[in-house]
């Protein structure tokens, strides 16, 4: 049986780095999406496979020297959690520190910086929220995410 990462792990040792986010983004949405918006609402984002979860992480974080992945952005939202802020401005405090929140807006998917000089965590870009984050409405199926991640890697 093929290894459904392998074409991801191949665009990140190649440095392809916009491939790579898409192809993290069609991973996820493929093993968890069951309709409505494309992209994974709180839901969905608890039923993503733990190991594809860490399987995508070390392919992320191996080729970016712990850069990238979610346990990067994980770490990130841990410390904008440590600020004891509302659910909502604990997200945008996350976004400013992975680079998704530029000023006061968050930044469209366009403005993402494919390079390893970007932000920690600022890749890969979660599915979904080149729509929806800027909303600001739906920071807990993110939150989801990120528990999920965390649950997977106990």
């Amino acid at each position: 049986m093929s290894d459904p990462i392998s074409p991801l792990r191949a665009l990140l040792a190649a440095g392809e780095w916009k491939a790579a986010d898409l192809e993290t983004r069609r991973l996820l949405i493929a093993g968890a999406d069951t309709g409505g918006y494309v992209g994974l609402d709180a839901d969905e984002a608890a039923r993503v496979e733990c190991d594809l979860l860490r399987s995508i992480d070390a392919a992320w974080a191996d080729a970016s020297g712990g850069r990238f992945g979610f346990a990067a952005q994980a770490h990130a939202l841990s410390d904008a959690r440590s600020a004891e802020l509302p659910p909502a401005d604990t997200w945008r405090a996350f976004g400013r520190s992975v680079g998704w929140v530029d000023g006061r807006e968050w930044i469209e998917e366009d403005g993402l910086v494919y390079d390893i000089a970007a932000p920690p965590g600022h890749l890969p870009w979660l599915p979904g929220s080149g729509t929806v984050v800027n909303t600001g409405r739906v920071y807990e199926g993110f939150f989801q995410f990120y528990a999920r991640f965390a649950a997977c890697s106990d």
